[in-house]
């Protein structure tokens, strides 16, 4: 029995999540990755070019490969798996309302010593405005890539046989499962930030409502616990 085109892409946005997603993490986390790259950017240490490589590696195999992988597929256009800028509605009028209360509850969370241990993943002791600026573009990057993998490639693929409920579903266990390397503090909080995103997804028509979304949680994250982190200080410009 033939397979649909329809089963097919779906059969490749998840193998290629399933994939894309483990090579990006055991290729970026490798030793032999740390050593071979260095440190390329002068502004940070080794440390923190480690984590921007991962970003870009991250940009790369979740963005980057997922969009050459549609363009190879027949029939398709990127504007069917979420990445253009029409829309097919604004957002709606309550999602404005998250962004105070995201920065409200980061705000907080950030402070918190378990928070503190992890983030700012770039671990210098004193941080520039340079420095801060590379740090907030290379984490927009990242999750430009990280969201077209699951909310474009993944979520789109999977309307195509099912219905949007068991979509978002299916895309948000994936989404957790994705944050199993950072502890279940993380991976139970990436279910409703992953239903709500979806949802966002869905009703605007393209992805760049999930990735502001994201960046404002990630970038209010990192500039709380910077300032909270009771062992880094930033550099001020004279």
């Amino acid at each position: 029995m033939p397979i649909s085109s329809e089963n097919l892409r779906f059969g490749i946005a998840i193998l290629w999540c399933v994939v894309g997603f483990g090579s990006y993490y055991f290729l970026s986390h490798s030793i032999t990755f740390k050593r071979r790259f260095g440190a390329p950017c002068r502004i940070l240490d080794r440390q923190g070019n480690h984590v921007l490589l991962q970003r870009i590696l991250g940009f790369l195999f979740l963005g980057v490969f997922s969009v050459l992988i549609i363009l190879f597929l027949p029939e398709l256009s990127l504007k069917e798996y979420g990445l253009s800028f029409t829309f097919h509605a604004a957002p709606p009028a309550w999602t404005w309302l998250l962004i105070p209360l995201i920065l409200i509850m980061g705000y907080f969370a950030a402070r918190k010593p378990g928070n503190l241990e992890n983030y700012p993943q770039i671990r210098a002791k004193i941080w520039t405005p340079g420095m801060i600026a590379l740090s907030s573009s290379s984490w927009v990057l990242f999750l430009v890539g990280y969201e077209f993998l699951f909310r474009g490639f993944v979520l789109h693929a999977s309307l195509d046989i099912m219905d949007p409920v068991p979509a978002i579903a299916l895309n948000s266990a994936l989404y957790a499962f994705a944050h199993f390397y950072k502890g279940p503090g993380e991976i139970f909080g990436a279910i409703p930030v992953g239903i709500l995103v979806c949802y966002i997804t869905l009703s605007t028509g393209n992805i760049w409502g999930a990735v502001i979304l994201h960046s404002i949680m990630a970038l209010s994250n990192e500039w709380f616990a910077l300032r909270a982190h009771p062992e880094m200080l930033i550099k001020k410009v004279r």
